[in-house]
């Protein structure tokens, strides 16, 4: 049997709320055997929020846990705020370790429930903050997606552009701007019913490169994780449905389905599968899959999140994964290595010197490769810089120290938009290192 995914490595991932068992904002009572009634206003504190929370939902398996804080945490979202919910999930993730590690999770669903309507989504996407990997900001995207009403109904070209318009020409937004685009990637599943090859077409109706980018990855990390945790989306929201909005996150839509998908490449656009045949997310048999099927320009993409896969069929062997990230096309070897750096920290629960040792799984040549993509995991788990120098002090010097700290620095161009803001930001690296920050914030020549 195979174990969870870990959800901390996911930029990912996604929590709708358990059928049946959570409320609609509006309600103050969350779920059977959840807090005690509580009127919340705008006044409310986020500590306040977390206490009642962490008091009320107290039971010993995670399961029912979860459910009772999914519940509780959005009964708070319409009277006092989606911004003192998300504080009230990072105080509870700061005395619960199953929280924090579940957080992008539960930040994700908070994003789904606080969604109101196409008129309104720009607003409350604004509310929410960066914290667990932008969870929140992805899920109000993608209930933009899943709402069959007015303008957020279907997925047009128009739709697709204008969803991140306000934050795009900003380059102060740019960090903004990218989860605004990973969040479309997610939202097209959902309204595709999780048909990875649709959602990326989808993808492709985008104008602006940095937005299709965003967006592919946004559609493999939500194939991965739907297909290895379907709890995330188990549930509709009340707004109405969309194209597949009504079934979305039933298990028929993850059951494997053979055929079809080799023709994925082919100009016609024929994907080989109606659209009453589920969708197969993976494949045990090919561990690369669905990267072996994909169009040549959603390879890259694909890569970025193959290991994910590969670590959830064989139960973190990270030899294994290793080995079969040699076996990935030439030019794709090094972005395999990359998404392998970034289970790495997942699967290590940020704990840098087990982090360390799994990329060591890696051959030598590939090892800065793992590194980076560990420390990239770690700045957008916070957004901090801060913490991704933290990680680069405990790596070994040698090239992979060099990639750590560069890695770091092209974190930081898309947290900082300024040029003394970027050279503050790389002064609290190791002062032997603080130059190869530079090079990745693009303040030197990388050749330099």
């Amino acid at each position: 049997m195979k174990g969870r995914t870990p959800l901390l490595a996911l930029a990912a991932v996604f929590a709708a709320l358990a059928a049946g068992c959570a409320p609609s904002k509006g309600e103050a009572t969350p779920a059977p055997d959840g807090p005690a009634k509580r009127e919340w206003t705008a006044a409310s504190t986020a500590d306040e929020i977390a206490a009642w929370a962490a008091e009320g939902c107290r039971q010993a398996e995670w399961e029912a846990r979860q459910t009772c804080l999914e519940g509780a945490l959005v009964s708070t979202i319409e009277p006092a705020g989606v911004d003192r919910t998300m504080g009230a999930l990072l105080k509870l993730a700061a005395a619960d370790e199953d929280i924090r590690r579940e957080g992008h999770v539960l930040a994700h669903g908070i994003g789904i429930a606080a969604y109101e309507s196409p008129e309104t989504v720009s607003r409350t996407f604004a509310l929410c903050t960066a914290d667990f990997q932008s969870g929140c900001y992805h899920g109000v995207i993608q209930g933009y997606f899943a709402d069959g009403r007015g303008a957020g109904a279907g997925v047009t070209a128009e739709k697709l552009n204008a969803l991140c318009a306000d934050y795009r020409d900003d380059p102060s937004k740019r960090w903004v701007s990218f989860q605004c685009g990973h969040g479309m990637g997610h939202g097209v599943m959902a309204v595709y019913r999780h048909h990875l090859f649709k959602a990326l077409d989808a993808c492709d109706l985008l104008a602006d490169h940095r937005d299709r980018t965003a967006c592919y990855g946004g559609a493999f990390m939500e194939n991965v994780v739907n297909a290895t945790n379907p709890h995330h989306t188990s549930t509709t929201q009340s707004h109405g449905g969309g194209e597949g909005h009504g079934a979305h996150g039933g298990s028929s839509d993850h059951a494997p389905a053979g055929g079809g998908h080799g023709h994925h490449g082919g100009a016609s656009g024929d994907h080989g599968a109606t659209a009453e045949e589920p969708f197969k997310a993976l494949d045990p048999a090919d561990p690369l899959y669905p990267c072996t099927a994909v169009k040549e320009h959603h390879r890259f993409a694909c890569y970025q999140m193959q290991t994910s896969a590969i670590l959830y069929n064989n139960d973190g062997d990270f030899a294994e994964a290793s080995r079969l990230c040699g076996t990935a096309p030439e030019d794709m070897v090094r972005v395999c290595f990359t998404s392998l750096g970034r289970d790495a920290n997942a699967w290590g629960r940020g704990e840098r010197d087990r982090v360390i040792a799994y990329c060591d799984a890696a051959p030598e040549a590939q090892r800065p490769w793992c590194v980076v993509g560990a420390v990239k995991n770690v700045v957008d788990v916070t957004a901090d810089p801060a913490d991704g120098f933290d990680f680069c002090r405990a790596v070994p010097r040698g090239g992979s120290k060099n990639a750590c700290y560069r890695a770091v620095g092209e974190h930081i161009t898309l947290l900082h938009a300024e040029r003394p803001a970027r050279e503050r930001v790389c002064a609290g690296a190791e002062y032997a290192y603080a130059d190869e920050c530079r090079r990745g914030a693009n303040l030197l020549p990388r050749d330099g």
